[in-house]
């Protein structure tokens, strides 16, 4: 039987997730941008900031917490963030649609409210692990994870399976009932999970004269962070996989919404229950998926959109385990303010890895006389191989 606090980890993680799907940065904010007319290189920089933003302050973060135990006020604050940054993506959207302002200011607005989007979520990424950990056990954390993201999945489906009816008439009207709902959603995760609380041991060293920017990790973390650093392509891969259709981005939008929502739904409950076996194991078998979604799309030459969506729903499976493995990875093999500081050091150096893998691939894409997927895919095998230098589990 779920605990009270159970119940509102697992009510709370779903309303995050289905949060976080309906303002994705892969789907909804390109398809927003492109409505208001912004400049091409605005919609570039989406993936880069709400990826990148979300992990960078990490680091400094979890110094910060290092003389902090209770880490639900800052996990509050954060979710606090979220909510006010996506009621001003809404606002600049009406501003749009009014005519107060042109596509350039209301795509730099839109750009300015997803940089604070990404550092509530940063706040938010990081505590949430210690309260997930002080909820749950070790050996049910992947399980109660997974329900989350299934459940997520489910709501996801409900909101976007009747758009696909309606994807002819989709519109900036449309787009702001999807924005304004996420925007209650995240308040709704707030009020959710507020009773949960969560007291962390910093040590007796927090107060000392020890440098605040002192770290002593062991090996583990290093090959953790290299670990990831390669498995992040299954993120970065995906606009690969959206924009082989030169068709309307409204149109589009629902049926890459519900087929990562499917994904999501099927698969988690699955990654979840592996993970608590063997995060490692999670961590190979993903990827072996999503190498399979790459090579499918540089195989393939058709323009289907249903062999798109197809490979595309095969990739977001596959990230879903890559993101419930190196979740569950790092909930494992660590424990209290060192499971803190391993999370924030690690989402800070996979911050920085994230621009100079965007970087390197936007200086390669115009010079290759192949398609940059293929280094992607080598990536995603030498990220399954890497697995193996990863100690086991405590």
């Amino acid at each position: 039987m779920l605990s009270n606090k159970k119940h509102r980890l697992i009510a709370g993680l779903s309303l995050n997730k289905l949060a976080d799907l309906l303002i994705s940065a892969k789907t909804t904010l390109p398809a927003l941008m492109l409505s208001i007319g912004a400049p091409t290189w605005m919609v570039g920089w989406l993936v880069p900031i709400r990826e990148s933003g979300a992990l960078l302050p990490q680091a400094l973060l979890s110094f910060y917490l290092r003389g902090h135990s209770k880490r639900h006020i800052v996990w509050r604050a954060g979710m606090i963030i979220q909510t006010l940054s996506v009621a001003c993506i809404l606002l600049a959207l009406f501003m749009s649609s009014s005519g107060a302002t042109n596509s350039a200011v209301s795509g730099a607005i839109v750009l300015i409210a997803l940089v604070l989007l990404s550092l509530g979520r940063s706040a938010c990424s990081l505590t949430v692990k210690d309260m997930e950990a002080d909820v749950a056990e070790k050996g049910e954390r992947g399980n109660l994870i997974g329900m989350a993201s299934t459940i997520s999945g489910v709501a996801t489906l409900a909101v976007a399976l009747p758009l696909l009816l309606v994807s002819e008439a989709l519109d900036k009207r449309m787009l702001m009932g999807i924005i304004g709902f996420s925007a209650s959603v995240f308040a709704l995760t707030l009020v959710c999970m507020w009773p949960i609380k969560t007291d962390v041991s910093v040590g007796k060293d927090s107060d000392s004269n020890t440098s605040v920017f002192s770290v002593n990790f062991d090996s583990t973390v290093y090959k953790f962070i290299f670990v990831r650093g390669l498995f992040v392509h299954s993120a970065l891969v995906a606009p690969y996989f959206m924009i082989q259709k030169e068709e309307s981005a409204a149109n589009l939008l629902p049926i890459y919404i519900a087929a990562e929502a499917l994904a999501t739904l099927l698969s988690s409950l699955i990654w979840g229950k592996v993970a608590d076996k063997s995060a490692r194991l999670t961590l190979q078998i993903a990827g072996a998926m999503a190498l399979v979604a790459c090579i499918g799309l540089l195989v393939s030459n058709s323009e289907s959109l249903v062999l798109s969506a197809a490979l595309f729903f095969v990739l977001s499976i596959a990230h879903a385990g890559v993101r419930t493995g190196r979740k569950t990875y790092s909930l494992d093999v660590k424990e209290g303010h060192e499971r803190t500081e391993l999370v924030g050091f690690s989402n800070t150096s996979i911050g920085l890895i994230l621009l100079a893998f965007g970087s390197l691939y936007a200086a390669l894409t115009p010079v290759l006389t192949f398609s940059v997927v293929y280094v992607m895919a080598a990536m995603i095998a030498l990220a399954i191989v890497t697995t193996l230098i990863l100690p086991k589990e405590k």
